[in-house]
């Protein structure tokens, strides 16, 4: 599906078709409203000082793509070094305890797939992204980080596909995030391959019809193999970035928040 027409269908489904409609006008006739509008202010202060590289964190000094193609939005928590910052907890961990090869499906402009290699967390990454224009995004991306080497990129991921890798890696960590078709995605085969190692995703119930019950077909069937966890991003810290000093409390909140359309959670899998 194209990127343009799924965004309108989740903004639709978020907002109803009247304010969904007023949003497209607005950034069709290139009016700022609302959290746009405040959006845009603070990804100016960043872009001035640091010209598309970010500034805190682990992957501090990565260069951020400026072709973006899955969301312009990211770039302030990127560039903060906090973008999925509990997800990024939770895969260095894994990294610690040995894990060396990630494989990140569904894996956008490549904002992980290059940062754990640039930052030497990982050192090797397998990235699918189902979307041509996303896979030329991580190509430029790491090509200009220079890591190009230790990143293998491809397109959709199967049965097969992941199961070559993890014969060839043995342990490895895999990220998925895939909008919804991660409850076909996560197959009982699938589950029977990826057993043994770590796996983090992110879960999308209201993407789909019965979501609700296919999440709960999901954990219970995840459980059998492996320890099962739901996580939430539940720390904002806008106070600890002196770049917005000068910015409202509002305006600071708008700044650390990721656009979501709900209070996600995150599935994460860790061998029995």
């Amino acid at each position: 599906m194209d990127i343009m027409i799924f965004r309108l269908i989740r903004l639709i489904k978020r907002d109803g078709f009247l304010l969904a409609f007023i949003r497209v006008l607005a950034k069709f006739l290139r009016v700022e409203i609302g959290i746009q509008s405040v959006k845009n202010k603070v990804w100016e202060i960043l872009l001035k000082k640091y010209d598309y590289t970010v500034a805190h964190g682990a992957f501090k000094g990565m260069k951020l793509n400026k072709k973006v193609w899955w969301s312009k939005n990211d770039y302030i928590t990127q560039t903060l070094g906090i973008y999925e910052e509990h997800i990024l907890q939770k895969i260095t961990h894994f990294a610690k305890n040995g894990t060396t090869t990630l494989i990140d499906v569904g894996a956008a402009d490549g904002y992980f797939a290059v940062g754990m290699v640039y930052s030497n967390i990982y050192q090797k990454v397998y990235a699918f992204e189902i979307e041509k224009e996303g896979r030329d995004r991580i190509l430029e991306n790491a090509n200009a980080n220079k890591c190009n080497n230790k990143i293998k990129i491809f397109g959709e991921a199967d049965v097969a596909s992941i199961s070559k890798i993890i014969n060839e890696e043995d342990k490895v960590t895999i990220m998925i995030d895939i909008e919804g078709a991660e409850y076909d995605f996560l197959s009982d085969d699938m589950l029977t391959v990826l057993n043994g190692n770590h796996v983090v995703c992110e879960l999308h119930p209201w993407m789909v019809d019965g979501g609700d019950n296919l999440q709960i077909k999901l954990l219970s069937k995840a459980s059998k193999q492996f320890n099962v966890e739901l996580i939430k991003r539940d720390t904002y810290k806008p106070n600890m970035f002196s770049e917005f000093d000068n910015l409202s409390d509002e305006e600071r909140l708008i700044a650390v928040g990721e656009g979501r359309e709900k209070n996600m959670q995150w599935m994460v899998l860790s061998p029995k």
